[in-house]
């Protein structure tokens, strides 16, 4: 085989390693934090979601949790990245009620990563409009 074609076949297996390789693996692993502000639910009930919460962000820019409030309330929130620099992870956020099967979703949030420092910010919003709050956190590893 001719050099030429040894370093082309080289030049691809490194550009196929490069786009195998996922974007947000220096992110993965689980998260945790806390979170300020209220909000009142469908059900007249005032919650404090983000008070305490902890999640996981995958190799793919996926962040999944669960948060509860000092009252017990609890919720999910679920997104995926959307950008690189830095790492900016929009979705929602939900809420859920004793008297239905299925969380509610309550509104949206968004979530910046600084992988360096091993720590995020962000801020939440209900849907209904009111002011909604801010939340932050750190990696814990794997």
């Amino acid at each position: 085989m001719s050099n030429s074609k040894k370093l082309m076949l080289t030049a691809l297996a490194v550009i196929f390693l490069i786009g195998a390789t996922p974007l947000f693996a220096d992110l993965d692993g689980i998260w945790e934090g806390y979170g300020e502000g209220s909000c009142e639910t469908p059900a007249g009930t005032i919650i404090y979601p983000w008070q305490t919460w902890n999640g996981t962000v995958d190799e793919y820019g996926y962040f999944s949790g669960e948060w509860e409030d000092s009252d017990g309330n609890q919720g999910t929130f679920e997104g995926c990245m959307a950008s690189l620099n830095p790492p900016v992870c929009p979705g929602v956020w939900t809420w859920r009620d004793d008297s239905s099967l299925e969380p509610i979703e309550m509104g949206l949030f968004q979530m910046v990563f600084y992988e360096v420092q091993g720590t995020c910010n962000g801020e939440w919003w209900p849907y209904s409009g009111a002011q909604g709050g801010t939340m932050w956190g750190w990696s814990i590893g794997d």
